[in-house]
């Protein structure tokens, strides 16, 4: 018969002992495991009990806040660094919002540690193992704060430049337009008064008197211009430009302009060559402003091509848009100095600028012209080869009729 074996109490005791102890080290094990993935982690954070003492805490959190991992395991967190965590909205945090939500994320704080100085964070909270602990993240956040703080400060500065500079421009326009009105009159009396002269009203005049009376009556009208000029450029930027936007036959447009432009062009010994389409080609523009545009891009093209050259125009479309194109052989522009070119009062220097007359005006107010055409005007230039001028404009729009446009 075989006998049962039975195992003394002190064996059972002994196994439960090593079972525990095995059961001990291997969640010491498994805590040595998490603590150092967790000190891989840079954003410091801690471990809270459910009393809010602390259980743990990571590398990144000892190394931010500047504490010793014996001055923080089993510490009331307000307690930490000599109370430097006594925070009131920590305790919000923790004590009041927490409790009831159980995960809170971007809770902001600002503090004065005494040790490393003013803080801003950003606190993300949650309630782990049936709020028996509590995950607290920290991300310091206090160079994005201040960074945006600059940033903030600095676009405030720049409006209110951009507010005294605009004041200031509204004011040089508002001179300009009063002091070209107050301009305009008495020089048109002098205009008035030297052509009744030259006409002979007040009597023969001497060759040497003509020769001087010529020379104020081309002064006397260059004045004028100057005076149109500024009285042009005023009114764009005021807002006062009235387009009236009817369909218009282009090529028309363009032949009469070239024609008003020969007496100019032979004077110069230069050519126009205008390169038609073969079918007709229509727009919506206004055909007065769109004149003057052309006006002015064919003057400066004669003006600063030397003698015997030709200016080319060119004329496309298609169902969106309508194209001009001027092309000089002139003197040209360096790339440096292009986007100078539609700026107001600019003009640039060339061998012909010395030469030419001119108040830097007159593409500025062309750029503005052609924007009001809902358009575009761009220019490609190489110095010593010439310019090309391209001007785009939708071919249709649904507004055909007379209306206002407001520059802001």
């Amino acid at each position: 018969m075989t006998g049962s074996v039975h195992k003394s109490p002190k064996s059972s005791v002994e196994k439960k002992l090593t079972d525990q102890r095995k059961s001990i080290e291997a969640l010491k094990r498994l805590l040595t495991y998490y603590q150092e993935i967790t000190d891989t982690i840079r954003e410091p954070f801690i471990i809270l009990d459910k009393d809010l003492c602390v259980v743990t805490a990571n590398l990144a959190f000892y190394h931010a806040f500047k504490v010793l991992k014996t001055q923080t395991e089993g510490k009331l967190i307000y307690k930490l660094g000599n109370n430097q965590w006594e925070i009131p909205k920590l305790r919000e945090l923790l004590e009041n919002i927490l409790p009831k939500d159980k995960i809170m994320n971007g809770f902001e704080v600002t503090h004065d540690f005494p040790d490393i100085g003013p803080k801003t964070m950003l606190l993300n909270a949650r309630q782990l193992d049936h709020k028996q602990l509590i995950l607290l993240a920290i991300e310091d956040v206090t160079k994005r704060k201040k960074l945006q703080s600059d940033t903030e400060q600095m676009t405030a500065n720049l409006v209110k430049q951009h507010n005294k500079l605009k004041a200031l421009s509204d004011t040089q326009d508002e001179f300009i337009m009063l002091a070209s009105h107050q301009l305009r009159t008495p020089a048109t009396i002098v205009k008035q008064y030297t052509s009744m002269l030259r006409e002979g009203y007040a009597g023969a005049l001497s060759k040497k008197q003509l020769k001087i009376l010529d020379s104020a009556i081309v002064s006397n009208q260059w004045q004028l211009e100057i005076i149109e000029d500024l009285l042009r450029v005023a009114k764009v930027d005021d807002g006062k430009v009235y387009l009236e936007k009817l369909k218009h036959d282009v090529v028309r447009l363009i032949d009469e302009v070239i024609e008003g432009q020969h007496i100019t062009f032979d004077a110069r010994n230069q050519r126009i060559v205008f390169n038609k389409p073969t079918i007709k080609v229509s727009a919506i523009m206004d055909a007065k402003l769109m004149r003057m545009v052309l006006e002015n891009l064919l003057d400066n093209a004669s003006k600063y091509s030397p003698k015997s050259k030709t200016i080319t125009v060119g004329l496309k479309q298609t169902k969106k848009e309508t194209t001009i194109s001027i092309n000089d052989k002139g003197v040209g522009i360096l790339k440096k100095d292009q986007h100078k070119l539609f700026e107001k009062f600019s003009r640039i220097d060339n061998s012909l600028s010395m030469a030419t007359a001119g108040t830097g005006l007159g593409l500025y107010w062309v750029k503005k012209i052609v924007e009001l055409h809902d358009g575009t005007i761009e220019v490609i230039s190489k110095k010593d080869y010439g310019s090309l001028f391209t001007i785009k404009i939708p071919t249709f729009t649904d507004d055909i009729h007379p209306r206002e446009i407001l520059i802001i």
